[in-house]
């Protein structure tokens, strides 16, 4: 659960900063396409737009990676956010098995189910009963990550290691 919590901080942190016009250690920038914020609030305010908004109480839609990108699309001219499109479903599944852990509502059930059948693809789409998010990880990835991640042994958590970094690195070059 920690991981995507600290996967979506990142998110938040670096939109945040560059529409605030701060660079990387390589001299990286986000290009804007209509100025950039005054100050970190302002950037807040921007991308919530919300003119009271409160970081304390409220949060971004950094959880859903289409939102990040669309949103980066139209605060930026240049920007190195677009990676997330073609990892959408990884990072969306992601999300399901964080909240399955997290909760034991119907809907998360019902949400860890489709992402471990994502996975897996199981005869007839079913799981052993009782299979949990904690089975899952410990699975051996076998699809739907790609290369050069998808290396032979590793565990959907290792390939999802593997993966953030990857973007991370990404878009903080």
């Amino acid at each position: 659960m920690g991981v995507v919590a600290a996967w979506e901080e990142f998110l938040e942190r670096t939109l945040v900063r560059y529409l605030a016009g701060a660079a990387t250690n390589s001299g990286y920038a986000a290009t804007p396409k209509y100025g950039r914020a005054t100050s970190l609030g302002h950037a807040y305010e921007l991308l919530s737009q919300d003119s009271n908004y409160d970081p304390l109480k409220h949060y971004l839609k950094v959880s859903d990676a289409r939102w990040v990108w669309r949103t980066a699309d139209f605060f930026f001219s240049q920007h190195h956010y677009g990676i997330l499109s073609s990892k959408s479903d990884l990072l969306n599944n992601a999300n399901r098995i964080r909240n399955r852990v997290a909760h034991d509502s119907e809907k998360c059930r019902a949400d860890f189910k489709s992402a471990a059948v994502w996975f897996l693809q199981p005869a007839n789409g079913n799981l052993a009963q009782g299979y949990s998010p904690g089975a899952l990880l410990l699975a051996v990835a076998t699809r739907n990550f790609g290369n050069p991640i998808n290396v032979a042994g590793v565990s959907h958590f290792e390939a999802y290691m593997r993966t953030y970094e990857a973007l991370a690195r990404g878009i903080v070059p």
